[in-house]
């Protein structure tokens, strides 16, 4: 098994994820995929508003 080292986009905390779930695991605990969720959501509208 290898492994990679990563940086959250979130809150910046290092993770270490195996190399061939590199792709996926992006963020370091749910409440971090929760807040990028919730700005996902904040653009989507946002960007909505302004056309």
């Amino acid at each position: 098994m290898e492994y990679v080292k990563k940086i959250c986009p979130i809150c910046g905390s290092e993770l270490i994820v195996l190399k061939e779930v590199e792709e996926k695991a992006v963020y370091c605990t749910l409440e971090c995929l929760l807040i990028s969720q919730e700005r996902m959501k904040g653009e989507d509208i946002s960007s909505f508003m302004s056309v």
